[in-house]
């Protein structure tokens, strides 16, 4: 077995590839070719693969078939055809729905939809109109509840549902869930309740379970069948990134990690955050109001796209405030709020749409910036002020992120935007009564190459090279 690993990315446009030594952990080249999901996944790989040895000369000869791969060390990712779609029926909406809702996150899964309590007939047929690809079942800790996650899995074993399904929930009434479910004819796999008891999490078991069933079942359906015995793991891209960040903040192998971090990843439809850290509620006269939550978390919004939800961007944010932005800060006094408006609305009919006039980078910038801005409030913690009896006292809900040292740009709005510091300058307003828990003063990076996905796919059996691919990789703002 050669030093050489090809780490590849499976995505709905573009299947992008990286070579890395692993002996030195260098990062030998980059290439990308479009993707060919809805005919052969191998053809836009071997076309990526041609465009990575013309430029690097990485292989022996030009490569004619995927045989070139042979002897080498070959791992990917992939969120074609729209990723991983998992539907979640727990329990409370506060608790176990959003333990499970965790868990799927995650994995790298897309949550497509969670109903709580009971199932009606009315919400057993929304969840089957919404094709899952799996279904998380979870709900009640272990000893309480039993009776709603069996009525749960009684009608889901009578559903049109044939999908897999990850049990996890009261540990008590696992046995019995498992066994209807399996009388229904369905793929069952039991794990841990994703909240064994009161505020605790256990996410991880559930992960893992589905990590499992993506691999073995789910590449069939994404067409990556036709890897087998060249690409011996697919894991979800999601998953991989977050992976990739958790490798870069923990260290491996005597490699040390950055610690806790934030990552945002600013894509065309969605925009993902990631994070490590315990995020413990910090500071005096501290009322801790939500359940503890995981230490590494991911969150997806899926209305803060710079393309395709540029357009709920404008809403959110406002047409006066977008334009003063870029009037501001990047002297655009000359773009009207019907061009801004205009440019906006291209996006989202268009969403291959490139910058062309000058101001067109700015206004992405912008947009991105104010994605970046919401994304983060969302996905971190958030405190309140309130005045009791005794004096003053701070309400935390979620995790509290102030202290949290490195703040990451990936995607490629980060890649390719000139304005990239400008887009993770982010502010919070210190004398509101209501605060986000976000990186107070970080050290801002971008992960300007796109190779997060590539160190999580080198986390699990060369977590050494991984570590000093993300040190290498991760470029300072400033």
């Amino acid at each position: 077995m050669s030093s050489l690993a090809i780490l590849i990315d499976f995505g709905s446009t573009f299947t992008k590839i990286c070579a890395v030594d692993l002996a030195s952990a260098q990062l030998l080249g980059r290439s990308q070719s479009p993707s060919t999901v809805d005919t052969d996944v191998r053809e836009g790989l071997l076309r990526a693969l041609a465009v990575l040895h013309d430029r690097h000369s990485i292989f022996p000869e030009r490569p004619r078939s995927l045989s070139i791969l042979a002897g080498n060390t070959v791992l990917a990712s992939s969120s074609a055809a729209g990723g991983l779609r998992i539907a979640v029926v727990g329990n409370v909406p506060g608790l176990t729905v959003e333990a499970a809702n965790q868990a799927a996150l995650g994995a790298g899964a897309k949550v497509v939809g969670a109903t709580a309590f009971k199932l009606s007939e009315a919400k057993l047929t929304e969840l089957e109109t919404l094709h899952p690809d799996m279904i998380l079942l979870t709900g009640g800790v272990d000893g309480g509840d039993a009776e709603t996650i069996t009525h749960n899995a009684r009608l889901l074993a009578q559903s049109a549902l044939s999908v897999p399904m990850v049990v996890a929930g009261n540990g008590a009434a696992a046995a019995g869930v498992v066994s209807l479910l399996q009388r229904g004819g369905r793929e069952v796999c039991s794990v841990a309740n994703v909240m064994p008891g009161a505020g605790k999490l256990n996410v991880e078991p559930a992960r893992a379970a589905i990590r499992e069933i993506f691999m073995a079942r789910i590449t069939q359906a994404k067409g990556l069948d036709g890897l087998a015995g060249v690409v011996p793991v697919v894991l979800p891209t999601p998953m991989a990134v977050l992976q990739g960040v958790r490798l870069g903040a923990e260290g491996a192998a005597g490699e040390s990690g950055w610690g806790d971090m934030l990552v945002v990843d600013v894509g065309g439809a969605t925009t993902d955050v990631h994070s490590i850290g315990d995020g413990h509620p910090g500071g005096e006269n501290v009322i801790v109001q939500s359940i503890a939550e995981a230490y590494a978390k991911r969150t997806v919004e899926g209305d803060l796209g710079i393309r395709y939800n540029a357009g709920t961007i404008l809403e959110r944010v406002g047409e006066h405030s977008l334009r003063e932005d870029l009037q501001s800060n990047f002297g655009r006094t000359e773009v009207t709020a019907a061009m801004l408006r205009g440019y906006v609305e291209q996006l989202g009919h268009d969403t291959s749409t490139l910058p062309q006039a000058d101001w067109h980078s700015a206004a992405d910038a912008v947009l991105a910036r104010a994605a970046v801005d919401i994304a983060i409030a969302r996905h971190v913690g958030r405190r309140e002020r309130i005045v009791a009896r005794e004096g003053e006292a701070w309400l935390h809900y979620g995790k509290d992120m102030r202290d949290t040292r490195t703040l990451i740009g990936t995607g490629g709005v980060f890649v390719h935007n000139a304005h990239a510091a400008f887009i993770l300058d982010q502010r919070e307003p210190t004398g509101a009564r209501v605060q986000a828990l976000r990186p107070r003063q970080p050290k801002v990076f971008l992960d300007a190459s796109y190779l997060l996905y590539a160190v999580g796919l080198l986390a699990a059996d060369y977590p050494a090279a991984g570590v000093r691919l993300f040190q290498q990789s991760m470029k300072p703002v400033g």
